[in-house]
């Protein structure tokens, strides 16, 4: 997917040096895997920070070149000529929250795979810097990266502090690598997403509407409440989105879906025949913080709902699967519920229904653009004349490949719409930016209103589930109430170590952060680098207190928690393997 150039405004604090540095040069690198949902923007981030170099999703023999943004504001800023640290690079491989979170407790390479599509063979990270995740990490995951364990958000086997790996352990790494750092890096809202066409007939020459074939009359839903920009107007309140997605509702005619529609039938005005269009839920088949989020919200929303399968926040949907390896794959069922996992959609396909379809449970696909491929509806008629195709999908994935975001991220190359939510408050609300960052109300842990540090402030700062929303139906934002808030979201969080075996591995993830946190180029709320890519910036107070913990280290009370390079400081004993 290649972006569109995009504003950014200069960063604050630290100077651009013109010229794009030579790869010769690099003296600093830092080397991370995870989500996906901020994979292309943590991308031009960086290659903003420091040397280009091109995004990594795992399992693809291809890298993926990832536009500059251009910031034209006072003072200018080209990333494709300008650069904050030109000696710095940091690598990033796309592989699903999962993949960040096993790769961070394992300090294990090979999970994230190739790192060089260029060169033959599997090249795997020097080492292992940071991660991105959406599934946030709780007290059980704090306690298993302290004293070792695992369990299915983990996967990886550590061993107890003092205690040599056994076979498929790991080394413990809080000894190795000090004390984990989890912080908030981004807001993300998570989109209902759907092709407003339902249906394709074949025509007559001439007398079609589908673009260049005009031998292809295309019909479209009926959205009463359509958006000025023309990005969606499907409204869903809480129970129709627990309908749809526990398989209840599998027809767009629904009697529940004309009520939200302002009682009208959402077929086409020009569509004479009968609109019955089948109703297919779509969602993640890869362990994602995407579905994290989601499936928090739908616990959440959904409970006491009669039939309801979500029992908490999974990184993978209810049921049990065959993955494209052929694996079975099994997640937990709530007491009750039903199995929600189905088929799986393989995006190297054309997005043509999957063999054993079945209305009511998902058709799982890799990644958001994954899901979008397949939501896409590229099929046409055969050359007979009436022939006649429909198509009714709908599911979630990030807001970057739908509408309105998409019309700045890239083109509309799927043709996704994204339906308005109704929050807690009663209040329908689209996925944008700004809707987002008014769900996110919670403030950092023993902090001032400011986020200055605050000793006697709620939470420790020192216990990194602190700093992050449980991925939990009790979260603070499984179901924000803020009136104007969009209802569906969660953070990408930032998992670092405490201790760098050198600087060459520390310097470019505390100098990215400092930036990245302090910079009106990620952070304007009108045209920095998240606005524009359909997330949201963290709260000032936030970034305020992350720079002045892990960064900083303003406060002498503080002092342990800075991220450093092992041996310069006494929380990093020189006995430490180091990052």
């Amino acid at each position: 997917m290649k972006l569109k150039a995009a504003l950014l405004t200069a960063s604050m604090g630290a100077a651009a040096i013109s010229g794009a540095a030579s790869a010769q040069n690099v003296q600093y690198n830092a080397y991370g895997a995870g989500a996906s949902l901020p994979a292309n923007y943590v991308r031009q981030a960086a290659d903003c920070y420091g040397v280009k170099t091109d995004l990594i999703f795992r399992g693809s023999t291809t890298p993926v070149e990832i536009a500059d943004f251009v910031y034209t504001g006072s003072p200018a800023f080209d990333c494709s000529t300008d650069i904050v640290k030109s000696d710095a690079k940091i690598s990033y491989i796309s592989t699903g929250s999962g993949g960040g979170i096993q790769t961070f407790f394992s300090h294990d390479r090979t999970v994230p795979g190739d790192s060089n599509l260029d060169a033959a063979g599997v090249q795997n990270f020097a080492t292992f810097t940071f991660a991105l995740s959406e599934t946030s990490l709780g007290q059980t995951e704090v306690n298993i990266y302290n004293n070792g364990g695992t369990n299915s958000t983990v996967t990886a086997n550590v061993a107890a502090p003092g205690v040599t790996p056994g076979s498929g352990q790991y080394v413990n790494p809080n000894q190795a690598y000090g004390p984990m750092v989890q912080v908030p890096f981004l807001i993300a809202p998570v989109t209902i997403a759907f092709d407003p066409v339902y249906k394709k007939v074949r025509v007559a020459p001439g007398s079609g509407n589908a673009g260049d074939d005009l031998s292809i009359q295309e019909y479209s839903l009926n959205l009463y409440f359509t958006r000025a920009d023309g990005s969606g107007g499907l409204r869903l309140d809480a129970a129709a989105v627990c309908a749809i997605f526990n398989g209840q509702i599998t027809n767009w005619n629904d009697v529940a879906l004309r009520r939200l529609n302002g009682n009208r039938s959402l077929q086409d005005p020009s569509d004479t025949g009968a609109f019955s269009v089948p109703l297919q839920i779509v969602g993640r088949q890869d362990s994602s913080g995407t579905s994290s989020l989601w499936t928090r919200y739908l616990a959440n929303a959904c409970e006491g709902t009669t039939g309801n399968s979500y029992n908490d926040s999974t990184s993978r949907i209810p049921g049990t699967y065959v993955d494209a390896s052929g694996t079975t794959r099994t997640t937990t069922i709530a007491p009750g519920g039903s199995d929600l996992a189905g088929v799986v959609y393989l995006k190297a396909n054309p997005n043509t229904a999957v063999s054993g379809e079945v209305l009511g449970t998902y058709t799982l696909a890799d990644g958001n653009d994954g899901v979008a491929k397949y939501l896409d509806f590229t099929r046409v008629p055969t050359g007979v004349l009436g022939s006649t195709v429909v198509q009714g999908r709908i599911g979630y994935l990030g807001p970057d490949f739908a509408l309105p975001a998409v019309l700045t991220t890239a083109a509309n190359d799927f043709n996704l719409m994204t339906a308005d939510v109704k929050n807690a408050a009663g209040n329908f609300r689209a996925p944008t930016s700004r809707n987002a960052a008014n769900a996110y109300t919670v403030t950092p842990p023993q902090s001032n209103a400011d986020g200055s540090f605050n000793a006697a402030g709620t939470g420790s700062r020192a216990n990194p589930a602190n700093w992050v929303e449980a991925a939990s139906k009790t979260s603070a934002i499984a179901n924000p109430t803020h009136n104007a808030a969009y209802p569906i979201v969660g953070t990408t969080n930032l998992l670092t170590y405490t201790c760098y075996k050198s600087n060459n591995n520390r310097v470019p993830l505390t100098g990215f952060m400092n930036w990245y946190f302090g910079s009106g180029t990620v952070n304007n709320p009108n045209l920095g680098l998240l606005t524009q890519s359909g997330f949201s910036p963290l709260p000032p107070a936030w970034r305020k207190a992350i720079r002045e913990t892990f960064t900083y280290g303003t406060y002498p009370a503080l002092s342990s928690l800075k991220i450093v390079t092992k041996g310069s400081a006494t929380h990093c004993a020189s006995s430490m393997i180091g990052g």
